[in-house]
């Protein structure tokens, strides 16, 4: 017995609404898993040292940024980390982090002075740099001291300050111990140079 023309179109329908319904889900299943793993993959490494100037190097892979540090954008991950700086030894040798989603962690060093006749190795620093989009950005201020704010967010450090930033707009908050501050927005573009980040107290004239 044939079907009749009309329960064809009906099943056609039926066929088609199934397809679209399961494209849809997977592209929804597809895109709620990217905004996943870049909303989670978001963590922040601060390292200091004493005395600051240190390369900072993870996983043996050198960066390019000095202490104090701040590397944002970082993927949640386990790293070692080390410092390099010449005529000096880090103390500890490395240290070992794990990076947790959206957390901020602070590791510091302490740098000696490498010894006469000392021939102990040096960390190594060797191996292709990290490629994530980011950029080496300092921030300086006049006076220096100023406690930096970035995206609403207290980072614990003063200027001047060597960091990295991922690409995006950012906004820095700098603050005196006298209660003065300044503001700055900074959009970071992997494809263009950064220059360094100036702060300056805000002035005000008394109207007479």
């Amino acid at each position: 017995m044939k079907a009749k023309p009309q329960d064809d179109v009906k099943l056609r329908r039926r066929l088609k609404i199934r397809l679209w319904t399961s494209a849809f889900i997977l592209s929804a299943a597809v895109i709620l898993g990217v905004l996943s793993f870049f909303r989670n993959d978001a963590a922040v490494l601060i390292i200091t040292s004493e005395p600051d100037g240190g390369e900072v190097v993870l996983g043996f892979r050198p960066t390019g940024i000095t202490t104090d540090a701040l590397l944002a954008g970082l993927p949640a991950d386990s790293f070692i980390v080390t410092l390099r700086k010449d005529g000096f030894r880090p103390v500890p040798t490395e240290q070992g982090v794990r990076l947790e989603s959206g957390d901020t962690t602070r590791i510091t060093f302490l740098l000696s002075s490498v010894a006469r006749g000392d021939e102990r190795e040096l960390p190594r620093s060797d191996g292709p740099r990290y490629r994530w989009q980011w950029k080496i950005v300092t921030l300086h201020s006049d006076p220096p001291g100023a406690r930096i704010t970035m995206d609403d967010m207290p980072t614990g450090m003063v200027t001047p300050i060597t960091m990295s930033l991922t690409k995006g707009l950012h906004h820095f908050q700098a603050e005196w111990p006298n209660g003065a501050k300044s503001f700055k927005n900074v959009l970071i573009d992997p494809n263009t140079t950064q220059p360094d980040v100036f702060f300056k107290p805000a002035t005000y004239v008394q109207p007479k």
